[in-house]
């Protein structure tokens, strides 16, 4: 197996009593790397990263981690000490306080980063209870528990969740600096642009399967489209509506194109935005929009049926 990649899953499997399935093949997440899982709720998002770690039971699975098969991997000691992972339930007990936390890290791992410590501001939490803590505060300490010992293979659920922003990007910086200096991978589910905005790669999740896994670049400039232009229709407008749609079917150099929730979506290249304006004077529009796609745009095609 190639040591480009972390997490090489050839086949990977899960049926559940309700009849939801899940089935993911031929996934290859590249080793220093920040990998972006994004999709709607209920997707299979969580359920994926779940499995690659063994938390779940899949009917198939055929999954190498760091070079290993899956289950030789989590045999290893040494390999479960080279792994953090941060995941959506509190699963601490909530009688102790956070600096016994921070001694059982350090018990449990051997080592201990000063950085993260200092990042997510553990010292001005260190005395309390982890019951008497925000949702927010106690968001660090799960994040400092995954993060503390550097480990080579990081799994991230929705990591800024209850952050606030001054600590929401404290992280970001300190996961970028974690890849860049220790050449850590980190696979991490979101829903919020600013964490999209690191990610080198991403991966679509759709309806229990991967929809698609490109670099971030190649997501955005030949799967969604490079430039992204709006129209924002008013009430009253329904009729006008469909001629501007059929309008846009016209529009040279688009890659899709949706209504919802009151405004017209619009990806292609660049090259669409004179036909854009022309159709915008045309229709003698007054709300409207033209730039490149970003993280949000992303993030919004991911959730809706477009995805």
């Amino acid at each position: 197996m190639s040591q480009q990649y972390i997490i090489q899953v050839k086949q990977l499997a899960l049926a559940f009593e309700d009849g939801t399935a899940f089935s993911f093949n031929d996934i290859n997440i590249k080793r220093g790397k920040i990998t972006g899982i994004i999709g709607a709720n209920g997707s299979g998002k969580t359920t994926f990263v779940e499995a690659v770690l063994g938390l779940k039971n899949p009917s198939k699975a055929d999954v190498m981690i760091d070079g290993m098969a899956q289950k030789d991997f989590f045999t290893s000691m040494k390999n479960r000490k080279n792994l953090g992972s941060q995941l959506q339930v509190f699963a601490f007990s909530e009688q102790v306080k956070v600096n016994e936390m921070v001694k059982l890290h350090k018990a449990l791992y051997g080592t201990q980063s000063k950085r993260v410590y200092d990042d997510l501001s553990l010292a001005e939490i260190a005395n309390k209870r982890l019951d008497k803590l925000s949702g927010g505060q106690k968001q660090r300490v799960n994040l400092f528990m995954a993060l503390a010992h550097m480990p080579k293979l990081i799994t991230l659920d929705e990591p800024s969740s209850a952050l606030d922003k001054a600590m929401a990007e404290k992280l970001i910086d300190l996961l970028k600096y974690m890849v860049t200096e220790h050449q850590c991978s980190i696979i991490m589910i979101t829903h919020h642009p600013y964490e999209l905005d690191i990610c080198d790669e991403v991966m679509s999740v759709y309806a229990g399967t991967k929809a698609y896994h490109e670099t971030r670049d190649t997501f955005i400039n030949e799967i969604i489209g490079a430039y992204h232009a709006q129209i924002f229709t008013e009430e009253g407008e329904k009729n006008d509506k469909k001629t501007i749609e059929t309008a846009i079917d016209n529009i040279k150099h688009i890659k899709r194109h949706f209504h919802q929730n009151g405004q017209i979506d619009i990806y292609g290249s660049a090259e669409m935005e004179g036909d854009f304006l022309s159709l915008v004077k045309q229709h003698g529009l007054k709300s409207y929009s033209f730039g490149q796609t970003n993280s949000a745009d992303i993030l919004k095609i991911s959730t809706s049926n477009e995805g």
